[in-house]
């Protein structure tokens, strides 16, 4: 059986990490295909600043599920690679345990070959009445350069990021905030910065720009201004309450859904059982940024226990998402989606010290209410809400994160407009493309489930809700590999 991986960064090596594990992996001819540069550490991971941190302690970071501590190891074991304080380490490093899976397979299988080019196309040559479909990879736009495959791991990574307000292509627009260390290569030392955006993204530049640009204060904005929390001393969660059993029992009554409602207040009861002020938590926030991180800082079991729970609702937010119908998906949406961005994937507390001390001695400025940002003579125009007053800068540096709808997707994104085009793939209301959550196979609208190509990351946005973290993604991977070893009989019929 031939097999492609496209795309090789948490989810690539995840995939191929565990077809190797396999005894049967000898049967299989593997291609990987990705771009020379972030092969096998993919972008979040690419080699960066060393100031931009894994928002995870580093003993809880793994691609192996079965050991936590597993990056811990690797990175005791190298002598590459050494930090002071390496409780948090810098992301880029994790990028290389990746990638040292990927060339010690390089090394050990000949049934494995990189390609170190991205895949322009993946079509089917199916014939009428046919449905036994074999795919065919391009790196190049000569049609005829393909490479045909019975199994396809679609393991792309991250859509490109939102322009929310149409400003690609302007001088002094940057579009996306990686490579922090590039981002100021066509900045000048005098150049008022705006970061706009207040996620993750936002804060890696925050750190980067404020070591390396002379021109101070920095401005950082959205609409809400609000940071992610600050990671507490997290716990072993198991729920009781919030139980796949419970759900399957709820959904015998309620027509084949999960009502919104109820399991709502089944996540009340897995609060009261941890002593959880769910009110206060979830409201905790004032709208003073040096006040909101302090609380959390102060109270790091208190919110660790919180965060804690809204970790595992991640973990199981598949089969609880896909529970739901499409109206309490909206609802839930609109009600919980933004709670639990804040709340999990929370920054180490020395970012969160940083922050204060930057916004203290008046290098940061946080501010609420963007309403609009305007291109005109070489500048740019911030209106806020309420104010009258124009804010100019002369460089904004986009971090509001990446795009989740394929309505949304332009040539940045390209191979997969080109899979909708030949109607491989097609969108999911509420984000990526659809899939069946259990089996990540992908559903097509011309050839229906595809029992041969297997999506997993952030192209499966609308099924995976949420569900970004590397621990989830592995996890999806496993589920993935094994679902082909069991049925890989069954496909080797199919090809004979």
């Amino acid at each position: 059986m031939r097999v492609a991986i496209i795309g090789v960064g948490t989810a690539g090596v995840s995939v191929l990490r565990q077809l190797v594990k396999n005894e049967a992996f000898k049967n299989l001819e593997v291609d990987v295909y990705d771009h020379d540069k972030n092969m096998g550490q993919g972008v979040p991971f690419q080699n960066d600043s060393s100031q931009l941190l894994i928002n995870l302690p580093t003993k809880q970071m793994s691609l192996n599920l079965d050991d936590d501590e597993e990056f811990w190891k690797w990175y005791q074991e190298q002598s590459e690679f050494k930090f002071d304080n390496p409780k948090y380490l810098p992301r880029f490093v994790f990028g290389h345990y990746m990638k040292s899976y990927l060339s010690n397979y390089d090394l050990l299988f000949d049934n494995l070959t990189i390609i170190k080019h991205p895949v322009r196309e993946i079509f089917t040559n199916s014939e009428i009445d046919e449905t036994t479909l074999k795919y065919y990879v391009c790196t190049s736009e000569d049609m005829s350069e393909w490479k045909e495959y019975d199994y396809i791991f679609l393991t792309t990574g991250t859509f490109a990021y939102h322009d929310p307000y149409n400003l690609k292509g302007n001088k002094g627009y940057i579009q996306t905030p990686y490579p922090t260390y590039n981002t100021l290569d066509e900045v000048s030392q005098s150049d008022d910065i705006a970061i706009i955006g207040t996620g993750l993204a936002s804060l890696d530049v925050v750190r980067y720009v404020a070591t390396h640009h002379p021109k101070l204060p920095i401005t950082m904005t959205s609409r809400s201004a609000h940071l992610p929390s600050v990671r507490g001393n997290m716990i072993d969660v198991e729920f009781k309450h919030l139980t796949k059993q419970k759900f399957n029992e709820l959904k015998s009554q309620y027509y084949g859904n999960v009502p919104l409602e109820l399991a709502f207040e089944l996540f009340i009861l897995e609060c009261k059982d941890h002593n959880i002020d769910l009110e206060k938590l979830v409201y905790r926030r004032t709208g003073n940024t040096i006040q909101d991180l302090q609380y959390d800082l102060d109270r790091p079991d208190e919110i660790g226990v919180f965060q804690s729970l809204i970790e595992n609702i991640k973990e199981n937010l598949n089969w609880i998402w896909n529970s739901f119908s499409r109206e309490d998906q909206k609802d839930f949406d609109k009600r919980f989606s933004k709670i639990i961005q804040l709340n999990s994937n929370p920054m180490p507390p020395r970012t969160a010290e940083l922050i204060i001390d930057l916004i203290n001695n008046q290098s940061l400025i946080v501010k609420s209410g963007i309403e609009d940002i305007t291109y005109k003579d070489n500048h740019y125009l911030l209106k806020f809400n309420n104010d009258d007053y124009y804010y100019q800068y002369d460089v904004i540096i986009n971090s509001t994160g990446s795009k989740t709808h394929l309505s949304d997707l332009d040539e940045e994104d390209q191979l997969i407009l080109n899979l909708q085009n030949r109607q491989i793939v097609q969108p999911h209301p509420m984000g990526g493309i659809q899939i069946i959550p259990e089996t990540n196979q992908v559903i097509s609208p011309r050839y229906g489930t595809l029992n041969n190509m297997i999506a997993i990351g952030q192209v499966t946005n609308g099924v995976n809700k949420l569900r970004n973290g590397v621990k989830m993604i592995v996890d999806q991977a496993v589920n993935s590999v094994n679902y082909l070893y069991e049925n890989q009989s069954k496909f080797d019929h199919f090809n004979s």
